[in-house]
Parts: C-alpha cells; structure tokens; sequence
C-alpha cells in the first residue's frame, strides 16, 4: 500500500510532470483507488517509466519479486496478444 502524497513524489523523482501525475491519480481516484497490479503497472508504462522504475514503485508497494515477474510476463503476453492475435500453448511429442 502506498498513499497518493509518497507515489506522486517517487514520480516525481523519475521526472514524471506534475500534470500527468495528477492525470494518473485522478484515474485512480474514479476506480475507487483500487486497481490490479497489472493495470496498475500499465498505467506508469503509460507515463512513460521504464520497468525498472516500474519495479522500484512495485517493491515499494510491497509486492515480492516472483509477482513483479509476473505481473510483467502478463503485461509481455498482453502486448503479443494484441500484435499477433491469440497466444496458443503447443506441444510437440
């Protein structure tokens, strides 16, 4: 858990603008500050953080690293899903 005053000033410190924070926090604000971790992660790529940033703000949050992994293995999947369509898992014997 982290409140709005820490995660604006973290953004604050990779270089995020004033402006998109406030943008992102309002978006929070209509979800009723509860977001998954996935969309959550989405939106600081959508304000333009690298992963490792992203990683930093997750830690922070509390979230071990198996599930950081995770989350980005899902974000990775999602990203191939919408190139390329469905992602199929094949076995070859």
């Amino acid at each position: 858990m982290i409140n709005k005053i820490e995660l604006k000033r973290i953004l604050t410190s990779f270089g995020i603008n004033i402006r998109s924070i406030e943008g992102m926090l309002g978006n929070l604000d209509k979800m009723h500050k509860n977001v998954n971790a996935i969309d959550f992660a989405k939106m600081l790529y959508g304000l333009g953080l690298k992963q490792i940033q992203i990683e930093t703000i997750l830690r922070r949050i509390g979230i071990d690293d198996l599930s950081i992994s995770d989350i980005f293995d899902k974000i990775d999947e999602d990203k191939i899903r919408q190139s390329f369509g469905r992602v199929v898992e094949l076995g070859i014997e």
